[in-house]
């Protein structure tokens, strides 16, 4: 009698060894977005994907632009493939989605095929939320992209109004947008974080707030970048960012929850503490009076002008325009 077939248990992502894997893999593609390099004209180097395995252990993955044409139809978020075929590498040392020790890449002998969810159990998200201080701890080091989870208090940015069509549409693929949105977050631990969305997610939020009819309260944010701006800890969005409110999920669905078994009203936008403000011009004048006022303000500036010159004595990250410079050359002076 021939001995009983003993069926192979599929690999995980924590089995990875060596730098070629031959084995199945059943994974979840929980998110992809375009690898652009913006110091050469924005071209595309390929797509990053973040994949979660049976085990909910995730891992970062990366497809060239060589192999793209092959799986770029296949791509669709939320849906679970038979991963076969692909290099593995070690972790990517910056911008990182996943603390895996391992990377992986798609080359020529890998095969991405879509299975029926309901044989396989993997969960379809995973999050990294940390407190303030675990970005304080990794500020303008650009490592690891983490998550926050919180209540909107400030929200700043243009355009928004659910009466007001939207001015700018999302850009096209491979285009920067102009657009941008400040929040201020509070976290459940009562810190508040200083969020910029830059670019398409800047486009989301606004398209999600001006449609919606009851404004959201709780807000999720994935792969934020911590980098000192003004000498305070800001959070900026990244290729990668994704966003979710009230009930877009159930990690928001149970902080709301929490919130009101407590008795708790949850900080809005709408309370008399928070603001919604519009972005409007003004002149150097206007903000040097801004400056001199007696009383306390708080308001953030953006410049938008031609750059003239780098001073390199103020450091190479000193732009200014003409106006600034030459007020900035009096300041020095007196």
């Amino acid at each position: 009698m021939a001995p009983p077939t003993t069926l192979a248990v599929p690999t995980t992502f924590d089995d990875l060894e060596g730098d070629f894997c031959n084995k199945e893999v059943f994974v979840r593609l929980i998110h992809c977005w375009e690898a652009r390099n913006f110091k050469k004209a924005n071209i595309l180097m390929g797509v990053e994907l973040l994949l979660i395995d049976s085990k909910s252990t995730t891992i970062q993955g990366f497809i060239s632009t060589h192999f793209l044409p092959r799986f770029k139809e296949d791509l669709k978020p939320n849906t679970i493939y038979k991963l076969n075929g692909f290099s593995i590498r070690l972790s990517k040392s910056v911008y990182r989605v996943s603390p895996h020790k391992h990377g992986i890449s798609f080359n020529n002998k890998t095969t991405f095929t879509p299975v029926h969810e309901v044989d396989y159990q993997i969960d379809s998200q995973h999050f990294r939320i940390r407190d303030l201080q675990a970005f304080t701890d990794i500020v303008d080091k650009h490592t690891d992209l983490l998550d926050i989870i919180g209540f909107l208090r400030v929200i700043n940015g243009d355009n928004l109004d659910t009466q007001t069509p939207m001015a700018t549409a999302p850009a096209p693929a491979g285009e920067r947008s102009k657009d941008m949105v400040f929040l201020h977050v509070q976290l459940e631990d009562g810190e508040t974080a200083r969020v910029y969305l830059w670019d398409k997610i800047a486009a989301v939020f606004r398209s999600r707030w001006n449609d919606s009819k009851t404004k959201p309260s709780v807000i999720l944010l994935t792969t934020l970048n911590s980098k000192t701006l003004g000498g305070v800890v800001t959070l900026s969005s990244t290729a990668s960012t994704r966003l979710f409110f009230d009930s877009d999920i159930i990690d928001t669905e149970k902080l709301l929850s929490r919130f009101e078994a407590d008795g708790k009203i949850p900080p809005t936008v709408n309370s008399s503490s928070a603001a919604v403000t519009k972005v409007e011009t003004v002149t150097l004048k206007e903000i040097h009076k801004f400056l001199e006022n007696e009383s306390p303000q708080v308001a953030n500036f953006i410049c938008t002008a031609t750059i003239t010159d780098v001073m390199e004595e103020y450091g190479w990250y000193f732009i200014s325009c003409t106006a600034c410079k030459s007020q900035l050359e009096r300041d020095s002076e007196s």
